[in-house]
């Protein structure tokens, strides 16, 4: 693909053709607001605080971007990109500006051009509403006829370091031929890493769970200044002491699992509610987190249980290994670990267990009823269903999909979403994980 219409010049759209010109793209920018379509062709930027972009776009020659307010010249491109806005009225998402585009586009839309849709979105829009709009305007048949794709924007302007053309994307599209002809296109204008994803679905999650992360960590540092404020602290101190952390240690995104563990992360979160209720401070949003992450072993083995069950098998008569006790991978430490409640849930439904971890020192009152395995191969034998309690490197690298089915494990319940899911359900052998 050699050319792209962007429909949208906002603060996405236009640094994303301005950036496709610079990769040998001739790009066609269109947006409704004439004033701002003259600026772009005279090369005159609206952004006079990002010294970067105003050199960008004045570098541009005239037939690498040309901006107008005509739909129609979307019929020469190679591939379209929305990027309009989705503002929130009264809290409730405003996707008329997205509606507008695809109709406009559906009636421009011709055989083998790609659509991709980077407007941030609810899980199903573009299925659900954009899809039907341009297959009725067109004529055409998304997935046969045309690629259509969801990729959602990523932007932070002013950003000396990290702009459109070098922040990692995701793309899921109506079919894997559309995802991957997305992939390649994004690939030759985005010097950083397209991440394919299953479905359209998932790459609009992707950006408004982001968001909405984002929206959570900033809750969380308000919440800790009204409690600094009620206790007469000082939150930049607070702050000065994460950050002594979070440098030293490089922490990164939380990952879905059977929830935290030790004597810091599920205990600590109760004295903060408990000192912050002192001082009549509403305390939901902290009991909501905490009470999320310890129904999270009962919740693993509610989908264990319906996994054996859906496959038509009896748990009660069925052998489980419960791999891992320890709360975190590589540490002995069996405090407080989520593993130990899923070991009693076990215990209940299954005929046996058997529990093993490299790494922790378990005895007859660790999970009472419960058989002690000394090596991983005397806990997978004669087992057939196993729970990956702890991320241990010994599991990672021994539990393959082929070692599994050679030991006739037929179930498997991942609750650190640490083996190779692909490859175990290739085989035939029943996998869940947390989230997967």
């Amino acid at each position: 693909m050699e050319s792209v219409g962007v429909v949208g010049l906002g603060y996405v759209g236009l640094p994303l053709a301005v950036h496709a010109a610079e990769k040998g793209q001739r790009v066609v920018g269109v947006d409704i607001d004439e004033t701002l379509v003259d600026m772009v062709n005279r090369r005159e930027s609206p952004y006079v605080n990002d010294p970067r972009f105003n050199m960008a776009l004045s570098a541009i020659s005239s037939p690498a971007l040309r901006a107008t307010t005509h739909y129609q010249e979307l019929k020469s491109v190679d591939a379209i990109i929305i990027c309009v806005p989705t503002p929130t009225e009264n809290n409730k998402p405003d996707i008329s500006y997205v509606t507008q585009s695809a109709v406009q586009v559906g009636d421009q839309l011709r055989s083998g051009q790609l659509v991709s849709l980077e407007s941030t979105v609810n899980p199903g829009v573009t299925r659900d509403h954009v899809l039907p709009i341009l297959e009725q305007r067109s004529g055409l048949t998304a997935g046969h006829d045309f690629n259509l794709v969801h990729c959602p924007e990523r932007i932070d302007p002013g950003n000396p370091r990290f702009f459109v053309g070098n922040l990692n994307r995701v793309v899921g599209g109506v079919t894997p031929g559309c995802t991957y002809r997305a992939v390649d296109f994004y690939t030759g204008i985005i010097d950083a890493e397209i991440i394919p994803l299953d479905s359209l679905e998932e790459a609009e999650f992707v950006k408004s769970w982001e968001n909405s992360q984002r929206n959570i960590m900033i809750a969380m540092a308000n919440g800790a200044a009204i409690i600094c404020d009620a206790l007469g602290m000082n939150i930049d101190n607070i702050q000065r002491g994460l950050q002594s952390k979070v440098d030293q240690f490089g922490l990164q995104l939380a990952k879905a699992g059977i929830g935290p563990g030790g004597h810091c992360i599920p205990e600590d979160i109760h004295y903060v509610i408990r000192k912050a209720r002192e001082h009549d401070i509403d305390t939901r949003f902290l009991d909501d987190a905490a009470d999320l992450n310890e129904k999270m072993p009962l919740y693993a083995v509610n989908r264990l249980s319906k996994m054996i069950k859906d496959a038509g098998d009896d748990q009660s008569k069925l052998r489980v290994a419960l791999l891992g006790l320890s709360y975190k991978p590589s540490v002995a430490d069996i405090r407080r670990s989520p593993s130990i409640e899923v070991g009693y849930h076990l215990m209940r439904r299954f005929g046996s267990i058997v529990l093993h971890d490299p790494f922790a020192t378990m005895n007859t009152n660790t999970i009472k009823g419960a058989d002690i395995a000394l090596n991983l191969e005397d806990a997978l034998a004669g087992s057939d269903a196993l729970f990956i309690g702890t991320a241990h490197a010994e599991y990672i690298q021994k539990l393959t999909a082929g070692a599994l089915k050679d030991l006739g494990i037929r179930y498997v319940l991942d609750g650190r979403n640490c083996l190779d899911q692909a490859s175990i359900l290739e085989l035939g052998i029943n996998y869940r994980g947390i989230g997967r």
